[in-house]
């Protein structure tokens, strides 16, 4: 345990020692790396924005957000989509092949074999557990990473069209609407970027699965698989369908919150000199429910 703290977790102390010291200033705050620098991730997302609102307007159709993200971060992400599909599919899969091989290596009917066949199924158990935390972690790590790329170039575009919208167009923008926007609905991407490859990956992954259990237990993985099916799609999809219901209301309801209470910050000192404390207050109670 030590030696994999040492390993992993030592070029941190330094950090520590310091902030205990003297308190962490903003100059002991590492810089961020080039790639995800506000700047050219919102002119690339730009570049790409533009040239979806070219074509939309040729084939004269709403110009589409997810195109534009997809044209700007389909590379890298793309890569990690075939990693993962590495260990979802061949790990994954081979994994319960191989340690059904090594139990039934250790049969009395198969006393006799020889033990190298024994390491090298034992070792190939232990190196795929292995190499499925290793590669699960990495995945994880650079799809958040691209999350974080997206949400920080929709905010950079946000602010860019903000700067330039005329004091009437700002008049009719909700504060909070803008400030639940970029405080909160952009957070979406650094979790929706984790679990995008699965949509397609899932659906393979069953159908392998499936085959390999109609070659070990016959026809009744069909009934298996079924009733699998049945429980998990209709559920998932109604759980799903109730939870964007659920998020659209809190989302309403969290811009009136703020908006309220950014009009009641605005106008603290007229509520003072009316003494209209006590009334604003059931207001933000009722809001805040």
């Amino acid at each position: 345990m030590l030696l994999c703290f040492i390993f992993f977790f030592s070029w941190t102390l330094p950090s520590f020692i310091l902030g205990y010291k003297n308190g962490l200033q903003l100059k002991n705050i590492y810089n961020a790396t080039e790639p995800d620098l506000s700047g050219p991730l919102g002119d690339n997302l730009q570049r790409n924005w533009e040239k979806e609102i070219k074509r939309a307007n040729k084939t004269k159709q709403n110009p589409s957000l997810k195109r534009a993200i997809f044209k700007t971060f389909y590379k890298p992400y793309s890569m990690f989509g075939v990693i993962l599909f590495f260990q979802c599919i061949v790990l994954k899969m081979l994994q319960p092949i191989v340690l059904a091989e090594y139990i039934h290596y250790y049969d009395i009917s198969t006393q006799e074999a020889k033990p190298e066949k024994g390491w090298l199924l034992g070792s190939l158990v232990v190196a795929m557990a292995f190499a499925n935390v290793a590669i699960i972690h990495y995945v994880s790590l650079g799809c958040q990473r691209i999350g974080m790329r997206v949400r920080i170039a929709c905010s950079s575009l946000v602010y860019r069209k903000l700067l330039k919208l005329s004091q009437a167009s700002l008049g009719q923008t909700a504060a909070g609407q803008l400030v639940n926007l970029l405080s909160n609905d952009v957070q979406r991407f650094d979790m929706a970027s984790n679990f995008l490859h699965y949509a397609w990956l899932m659906p393979i992954q069953a159908v392998i699965a499936f085959y390999i259990m109609y070659r070990s237990v016959g026809i009744a993985a069909v009934a298996g698989m079924m009733a699998i099916c049945l429980e998990a799609i209709p559920l998932q999809g109604y759980m799903s369908k109730l939870q964007g219901k659920w998020r659209y209301q809190i989302a309403l309801r969290t811009d009136h919150r703020v908006k309220l209470m950014s009009e009641i910050t605005t106008g603290i000192q007229v509520i003072k000199m009316y003494a209209w404390e006590k009334p604003f207050e059931k207001i933000i109670e009722i809001a805040r429910r």
